[in-house]
């Protein structure tokens, strides 16, 4: 038996939302690249996989609220994959989900034949063996539960229908002792004042919240393969018994994702095991959008773009991120517009974006310790927030009297958000 798994779609994907795709322009670009992703997964399993079922583990879309342009894409896909005789079996994720509601519940109430959307957790049998699905719920959306409650319910449930049959796991949810992204090691600083390109320190952020479930309680399902969705990294977790990894973003989302490989995962029970993927193959997307990061003050910057092999950048995203002193930001000012105008002629880029970052070491501490704290936790702390807030808008806001007004703004506006959470 094969299944193609292939979570975090993120069909609606909005960031640089005024830029619009230039080969279908009524959509953001970022919209159409992760389209383009899934249409790739999509045409890849009806031509060559020909698999006997077809799972997302949720986030189909980036936000509740898609567009129609975007759900008649995802309609579309789901017509291709049905006619080609694949049914599909879509769980919610936390994106897809708002309060009561969910993206998918137009979906859900067609009744399309082969199409199975998943709202809750959900035992079934199929050609042998038994699928066990665990999605982000209204239930957990609306704070009914945890995840960590349903996941120990779910548990429960699928140990008292136990009759030794093999099963496969498919859940939605972030897992403690996992990987998150990568990061810039603080301990690594880059000296602006040299051409200099240096090697970028890269350590992995490890979701360190005890809220969420455990790499170890994975084992604790009884599955031989577990197939997750959320943490948008492509990584197999150091469990005893079963098989369990996430699959990742089939698109890459940002700059943090510079270095990523994005694909999908085939799952094949008649394939020999290999390693700690087993039965299972990472599939590579071949569409992904190229990236360009330019870092440091403007010598720096020109001398990375110089380094460039350009034939694999065209129709980019260029970050150009400069930092350095105030006098190395005048030439990089005074210089800007004329390095835009090189790099267009040399990669026609779909979109360039610029941040500043004047040095100040003592600010950069700090960030850097904030940043790392809250990344190691998974999220911020509700108590934390505000503080946050407030600091920020008294550095941006020089007149005391209206940065007080401001903050006071902030927490009446925030008082009334998270009333009743």
């Amino acid at each position: 038996m094969k299944i193609v798994v292939v979570p975090d779609l993120h069909l609606n994907k909005s960031v640089y939302k005024g830029v619009k795709d230039r080969n279908n322009p009524s959509v953001p670009f970022r919209s159409a690249d992760f389209m383009r992703a899934f249409q790739f997964v999509v045409d890849k399993s009806i031509n060559e996989i020909k698999p006997d079922l077809f799972v997302i583990p949720g986030d189909v879309y980036d936000n509740p609220s898609p567009s129609n342009k975007v759900r008649g894409f995802f309609s579309l896909q789901l017509r291709k994959l049905t006619s080609a005789q694949i049914p599909v079996i879509v769980l919610l994720g936390n994106h897809d989900v708002f309060m009561r509601n969910h993206a998918l519940k137009g979906i859900q109430e067609l009744g399309l034949k082969n199409v199975k959307i998943v709202e809750s957790p959900s035992i079934f049998p199929y050609k042998g063996v038994k699928l066990l699905f665990l999605p982000y719920s209204t239930d957990v959306e609306q704070k009914k539960v945890t995840m960590k409650e349903e996941f120990s319910n779910f548990l429960d449930k699928v140990k008292e229908q136990d009759d030794g049959t093999p099963s496969l796991f498919f859940g939605h949810f972030a897992v403690c002792g996992a990987k998150m992204n990568e990061y810039v090691d603080p301990l690594f600083t880059t000296d602006t004042t040299t051409t200099d390109i240096p090697e970028i320190a890269k350590k992995a952020f490890i979701n360190k919240n005890p809220h969420d479930i455990k790499v170890d309680e994975l084992d604790e399902i009884g599955a031989e393969y577990v197939f997750l969705g959320d943490f948008h990294e492509f990584q197999i977790m150091k469990t005893k018994k079963c098989v369990a990894l996430y699959g990742g973003s089939v698109e890459k989302s940002d700059f943090s994702e510079i270095e990523q490989k994005k694909g999908f995962i085939l799952y094949d029970s008649e394939v020999k095991e290999e390693g700690n993927l087993g039965k299972c193959r990472f599939i590579e997307n071949t569409t992904c959008r190229p990236m360009m990061q330019l870092e440091g003050n403007f010598d720096a910057i020109r001398q990375q773009f110089a380094s460039k092999d350009t034939s694999e950048l065209q129709d980019c995203i260029v970050k150009i991120a400069f930092k350095g002193s105030p006098e190395e930001l005048i030439l990089f000012s005074s210089g800007l517009d004329n390095f835009k105008k090189e790099l267009r002629e040399k990669l026609n880029p779909i979109h360039i974006v610029t941040t500043q970052k004047v040095k100040n070491d003592v600010v950069e501490e700090e960030a850097s310790l904030l940043e790392q704290e809250i990344m190691e936790k998974g999220h911020i702390e509700t108590e934390d927030i505000m503080p946050i807030v407030s600091e920020i808008l008294m550095e941006r806001i020089q007149d005391q009297s209206e940065g007080e007004a401001t903050v006071a703004l902030a927490q009446e506006i925030y008082n009334e958000v998270t009333k009743g959470v």
